[in-house]
């Protein structure tokens, strides 16, 4: 592999549609020519992109430096082609959903696995206490080099069994030959909300809500014996407690509390990161030690993070290298709850009654004494955001060991491993005054969760010119197993708040232990073939053998090939100077997607009868369980002009999943309301398009323009289900529909002549009813995005630079899961106000086009607070997701400082959204979720930062 450094001097660029022309303005001469770009692939393989049959998309450094997340898997979003990501929750170092190319599971894996420097690490959440972490949150960011995305058979069944939902490759920085350099990177700046969100009621908006549906009840009702002319009269009767003391003291509180404003602030972050490295001709080293901290803006949520790396490279002899690689790190998290926990205080900011108060007027915080609750039987948040807690403490400590040796000249032998340990404190306090604490009379939980997983590799790698044949062969063997074990611990009734510890707490209330490992083993074979790079070949095997199966069913064979056509190698076409690429490119194979279902019938005894261990089952035997098979096939067409100033590539994926893992329902009476098999059939196909153009180039002192384009589109569809179709209260999975469907009744408006909720009865369209069960469920859409991307630009000219990154998604449905309460139209709105976006747009006499029916106090309207496409959203969305404006020091300028090189710059993150559906008050990226589940708000950034190098 020869990779040529060449350079494109020119004196003008012009760039007008998809036509490029130079002109030389001071020499008739031209040196055209550019760096070959390097791809890693599996088992940290390297391919130039004129090399590659598969489908890979790479983000380089400068695309993701500064970034100001704590985890890589939340930079992917919009910059790659086929990947979409997005979080239900705004929680710092939380976790990111990332599909590649659509869903490709039921009930199995759905999330790709990730590599770094060849070796698989551990993803997702590993927490049981919290509400949502991440264990790349650990990683330091600032440490990448690259980030490859594999999303083909013939890029990613070299990894078998595992391949099936994506691979994600990371590469890591390492020393470069040369004198040592070291460079300091600092930021610091404030969150905000990315979105509004909806607006809670104020005290005087609740009243006049409230009042309404008391009018409209009682004057629909006349055996209540009460009729109103006017909200005036309302107004007179619930202050003299004509509906009851609850209502009265609504109706005449002073107080207005704003429950956003109390629970949340304004959230701040840092990052700062140092690095050295440089070598030798025998030596090379990178050293980095980096800091992180991101507050929410809501109180008590929080991430932080310190890191340690040193990597060095070893060539002990002509032939012999190793090299070593230790990352350590530890990181702080803290949560809040979620969902419909009161202690939630995004839920409380709808939920909690404006008319009561935070304080008491001698500053003590306020609650009944009787119950220790507020007046609608809810907490108060900001005392529990200062008294209790729910953090993680994480240690992780990783290691890549490798040894290189070149046995002859075309011959590697390569052996790896690589332990990763990581061990998980997590402490849950509520403290016994007010809250979840005050029926147990305080209540500690504490957890330690230890995972120690290892990869071994041997790999001999075989690489031979035959003049203008090349020729390419590697054997792999990898092993792979994760130990783990937890402990737990809970306790209730301490003598006093400031007691926190578990040995405090008197009452054994709960305790937990246990320890599992899985392992996997498999042996794979790669194979390259070109004719000088104009026609390729490539092909890999690989058979797994995972531990959990049954024997017959342990091992499984995956293999992938493909072909590639570079017609501009032929030499006609190397003489039209426009034209550096046009390869057409193929592939398909066979690849895992791994469960973690298991196939054996056990007995478990964790269950107390009378002192004895009583036992139960625990899941049925089923030999023929193994994992899901996922068949991928690509199509594309890479083309490259004026010596790759310009590429455009197109792609065509359509990947299948058989043998979908899938819950097979039982007679209870059998012990078991369910089992898995494996039955069913999905795909997932598309188009991927990625353009980027060097629009001009110059150096620091001259204009410089680049522009990146990508659109992925998706269609998701299940093909065979056993059994027929599968309803749930909100979701279906049918033949024919995608994994992530609604199934709702079909909102129809509002009837204008009395303001009653209508749907449609059957789900569609047509004739409407004002009784809701007397419409269908109907499909409502995906949660999905069918059509989703990115754009990027860069300008710069005399050391300015503005950089621009955009995301967008079209498509997908997003559901207010807590909406029932919320927009109850009068139903629950005496004890949860809810949403005060139904003010000025609620059906009375005088507004009977409002969006919204008539509130019914007490009663409700007719079901109308049930569950419908009323609160299903477009997620369409177009959002500027990172904005950076630099300015970097002339040379000259740092002359006697030390310094080669100075950079300030300003940040933002997600700094404009603009969504489509004006009725869409959530973050329109939660959409891979379906909902928010009333999750912490996604947040917005605003930093100030510097690079220097010296």
């Amino acid at each position: 592999m020869n990779l040529k450094l060449q350079t494109l001097s020119v004196g003008a660029m012009f760039f007008v549609g998809a036509i490029m022309a130079s002109a030389q303005t001071t020499s008739d001469t031209v040196k055209v020519s550019d760096i070959e770009e390097v791809v890693v692939v599996g088992f940290g393989q390297k391919r130039t992109v004129q090399e590659m049959t598969g489908s890979a998309s790479t983000m380089r450094a400068d695309k993701i430096k500064d970034v100001p997340v704590a985890s890589v898997d939340k930079m992917l979003q919009g910059r790659v082609t086929g990947v979409q990501t997005g979080s239900s929750s705004g929680q710092p170092g939380g976790m990111a959903s990332v599909r590649v190319r659509g869903v490709s599971s039921i009930n199995g894996v759905v999330s790709p696995i990730y590599v770094v420097d060849g070796v698989r690490v551990a993803s997702g959440d590993l927490t049981t206490g919290n509400t949502t972490a991440n264990i790349l949150a650990s990683m330091n960011p600032d440490d990448i080099e690259n980030i490859t995305v594999l999303k083909d058979a013939v890029s990613t069944a070299v990894y078998g069994a595992d391949a099936g939902a994506g691979v994600i490759i990371i590469t890591t920085k390492s020393g470069k030959k040369g004198k040592a350099r070291f460079n300091l990177s600092m930021n610091t700046g404030m969150n905000e909300r990315a979105i509004e969100g909806h607006k809670a009621f104020n005290t005087a908006q609740w009243r006049e809500y409230l009042a309404q549906s008391v009018m409209n009840t009682y004057n629909a009702t006349p055996s209540w014996g009460q009729t109103f002319a006017n909200i005036g009269e309302v107004y007179t009767f619930l202050e003299a407690g004509g509906e009851g003391a609850d209502l009265q003291n609504i109706f005449t509180s002073t107080n207005d509390t704003d429950w956003r404003r109390e629970t949340q602030k304004t959230g701040y972050q840092q990052n700062v990161d140092f690095n050295m490295s440089g070598g030798n001709d025998k030596l090379t080293y990178y050293t980095s030690a980096n800091y992180f901290s991101q507050e929410s803006i809501v109180k008590n949520s929080a991430f932080s993070r310190l890191a340690f790396t040193t990597k060095v490279g070893y060539q002990a002899t002509d032939k012999l290298k190793v090299t070593s690689d230790f990352q350590v790190s530890h990181s702080n998290l803290k949560t809040l709850s979620q969902g419909g926990a009161f202690s939630n205080p995004i839920l409380a900011q709808y939920f909690n009654r404006p008319t009561d108060r935070t304080k008491n007027d001698d500053g003590s915080w306020y609650w009944a004494a009787s119950n220790s609750r507020l007046s609608n039987g809810l907490y108060n948040i900001p005392y529990l955001q200062e008294k209790n807690y729910s953090k993680a403490g994480t240690l992780r400590a990783y290691a890549n060991l490798g040894v290189e040796y070149e046995i002859f000249k075309d011959l590697t032998y390569k052996f790896v491993f690589s332990p990763e340990y990581i061990n998980i404190e997590e402490d849950t306090y509520w403290n016994p005054l007010h809250g979840d604490g005050y029926t147990y009379g305080g209540y500690q939980r504490t957890s330690n969760n230890r995972y120690f997983n290892f990869n071994v590799q041997n790999i001999l790698d075989w690489n031979r010119k035959f003049g203008v044949h090349n020729v390419g062969a590697t054997l792999i063997q990898e092993a792979y197993k994760t130990d783990n074990k937890f402990l737990a611990a809970t306790g209730i009734t301490v003598g006093t708040p400031t007691l926190e510890t578990l040995s405090n707490f008197i009452v054994p209330y709960g305790y937990e232990g246990t320890k599992g490992n899985s392992s996997r083993y498999g042996y794979a074979v790669t194979g390259h073939y070109d004719y000088k790079r104009l026609f390729l070949i490539d092909a890999s095997f690989r058979r797994d053998v995972l531990s959990q199966f049954v024997p017959e069913k342990k091992a499984g064979n995956f293999w992938s090939a493909g072909v590639g056509l570079d017609l501009a190698k032929i030499d006609y076409i190397k003489n039209i100077n426009m034209i550096s690429q046009m390869k057409f490119r193929a592939s398909y194979g066979k690849l895992g997607n791994q469960v973690s279902a298991n196939p054996y019938a056990l007995y478990s005894f964790t269950s107390n009868y009378n002192d004895f261990a009583a036992g139960g089952y625990s899941g049925l035997y089923n030999p023929n369980l193994s994992w899901e098979t996922v068949n991928p096939l690509n199509i594309g067409l890479d083309l490259g002009f004026w010596n790759n100033r310009v590429t455009l590539s197109a792609e065509y994926f359509n990947k299948k999943t058989k043998d979908l893992i899938y819950n097979l329902p039982l007679s209870g009476s059998q012990g078991l309301t369910s089992y898995v098999d494996n039955i069913g059939t999905l795909v997932n196909e598309g188009f991927e398009f990625a353009l980027n153009a060097d629009i001009f180039r110059g150096d620091r002192n001259e204009f410089s323009w680049d522009l990146g384009f990508n659109l992925s589109t998706l269609k998701n569809e299940i093909t065979e289900l056993y059994g027929g179709d599968v309803n749930g209260g909100t979701t279906t999975l049918r033949v024919g529909e995608g994994v992530r469907t609604w199934y709702l009744r079909k909102w129809a408006g509002v009837d204008a002549a009395n303001g009653d909720p209508l749907w449609f009865k059957d789900g569609v369209g047509g004739e409407t009813t004002n009784d809701y069960f007397a419409a269908k469920q109907a499909v409502q859409g995906s949660m999905l995005s069918n059509l989703y991307g990115g754009l990027n630009t860069k300008m710069s000219y005399k050391g300015f630079a503005l950089d621009l990154q955009f995301t967008y998604g079209f498509g997908g449905k997003i559901l207010d899961d807590w909406a029932s309460y919320l927009y109850s139209d009068g139903y629950y709105s005496d004890y949860y106000p809810g949403y005060a976006d139904v003010m000025g747009n609620y059906w009375t006499p005088e507004n009977t086009t409002a969006a919204n029916p008539k509130p019914m106090y007490y009663y409700g309207n007719k079901n109308s607070y049930r569950v419908s496409d009323r609160v299903l959203y477009d997620s369409d969305y177009i959002r500027l997701s990172n904005a950076k404006f630099s300015y970097s020091f002339e040379n000259k300028l740092l002359n006697g400082t030390g310094l080669t090189g100075a950079q300030i710059y300003v940040m933002a993150n997600n700094a404009w959204t603009h969504t489509f559906d004006d009725r869409l008050k959530f973050d329109p990226e939660i959409n891979l979720s379906g909902a928010s589940n009333l999750g912490l708000p996604i947040l917005k950034s605003f930093l100030f930062g510097v690079n220097l190098s010296f």
